[in-house]
């Protein structure tokens, strides 16, 4: 299904297929594998030694040894290889390395299964331990198919090495009935592998599905925090915007200062130089609010762009020398940025007014009164502070 008709029918939005996709896809069928790995293990390991117990029955019980230390050194090596696979799924860490070894142990595993069944036909037995020993052999090599069968790198690997070591193998079986055997063998690892390969289906969507729900979900938190971000910050310049600026419209614990700055004759600065000139020097003003009251330390601190060109600032300072002192600095480094923008005199400077407002007052009565200082600081020329005063 494409992605329209994806978001036609369910009106979920498409989730692109991407290398990264398939990635997180093979992760979470890895994650899986793992688990069950690590919940059967006792159960692979008792299964085992009955097989090989019931071996020790049969008249060519020695013929079995060997091939029971490979098959314990399987399951020790696959048990590692797994619990790295775990721990690095925990941290977050790339398993391409630990992929690449559980292939290798898959290998191992087949052809250790492959190597416990071929003394049964090379010195074949009616003994009923030998019926035994292959119908556990063969039901252990179907649960390993089925288990690995989601990655085909997997369980390829595991067919692979047990055709191989049990056609090599069968060249010394006898001659009447080893083309019966190899036949018969082959056909039902096959079967097995692709009944497992139709119910792997439902696991791997599965894993695909899970992946779908967590970037679905990622884009939606994502989006949200967009959304959060932009509903309280201008997005030209990253400030908090006029509604952050009067939220809760009252500010508490101690004195403070409010700080309107509008940008002298900014019309003539995008009449001139264009709009693109003006958001770019509006940018720069955010950055020295920002940049400055960092500087000045203090928490609570706050800087606005209430619209256009007109700028807020809240300072949690006591002292009003102090307040005037960083209003004078921020002046002073916008005026800059107009030499640095190579403006024409008297445009893109800073015009500041200044109002003291106490703690349980309303910030919009501030702001009137900053708005009044910010007149008389027009009045008196243009890039300039003054403050307000009854």
């Amino acid at each position: 299904m494409d992605g329209t008709a994806q978001r036609a029918s369910t009106g979920v939005p498409a989730i692109e297929r991407d290398e990264g996709w398939y990635a997180e896809r093979r992760t979470e069928i890895l994650r899986s594998m793992a688990e069950v790995e690590r919940h059967t293990l006792a159960t692979n390991i008792v299964g085992t030694a009955v097989i090989i117990a019931f071996s020790q029955l049969l008249p060519n019980a020695q013929s079995f040894l060997l091939p029971a230390i490979l098959r314990f050194v399987a399951i020790g090596l696959t048990s590692l290889v797994y619990v790295r696979i775990r721990a690095r799924l925990a941290t977050g860490a790339s398993i391409d390395g630990v992929y690449r070894a559980c292939i290798l142990v898959g290998t191992l595993a087949g052809a250790s299964w492959a190597y416990l069944i071929l003394p049964l036909f090379l010195e074949p037995t009616f003994h009923p331990a030998a019926f035994l020993v292959l119908a556990g052999a063969l039901i252990a090599t179907s649960l390993v198919i089925t288990n690995t069968s989601s990655l085909p790198q997997i369980w390829v690997a595991f067919c692979a090495s047990f055709l191989l070591v049990f056609w090599f193998g069968m060249a010394g079986a006898p001659e009447e009935f080893r083309m019966p055997v190899l036949f018969g063998i082959t056909v039902i690892l096959l079967a097995v592998a692709a009944f497992a390969i139709g119910a792997a289906r439902n696991r791997i969507f599965a894993a695909g599905m899970l992946v779908d729900n967590r970037r679905l979900g990622e884009d939606l938190a994502e989006a949200l925090a967009e959304a959060e971000f932009l509903a309280k910050r201008d997005p030209l310049t990253g400030l908090y915007n006029r509604r952050a600026m009067f939220e809760g419209d009252t500010m508490s614990e101690m004195d403070r200062h409010l700080l309107l700055i509008d940008i002298d004759n900014f019309k003539q600065v995008n009449d001139l130089y264009g709009h693109d000139m003006g958001d770019r020097v509006l940018i720069r003003i955010g950055q020295v609010l920002r940049d400055t009251l960092r500087e000045i330390g203090g928490h609570g601190h706050k800087a606005a762009r209430l619209g256009g060109e007109e700028f807020a600032v809240v300072l949690c300072i006591a002292d009003e020398q102090e307040a005037d002192f960083v209003a004078e600095k921020l002046r002073a480094a916008i005026a800059e940025l107009a030499d640095e923008f190579d403006m024409a005199e008297r445009l893109g400077t800073a015009s500041v007014g200044i109002s003291t407002f106490a703690g349980d007052e309303r910030i919009s009565d501030a702001l009137q009164r900053a708005d009044n200082a910010l007149y008389a600081a027009k009045a008196a020329g243009r890039n300039t502070v003054r403050r307000f005063t009854s």
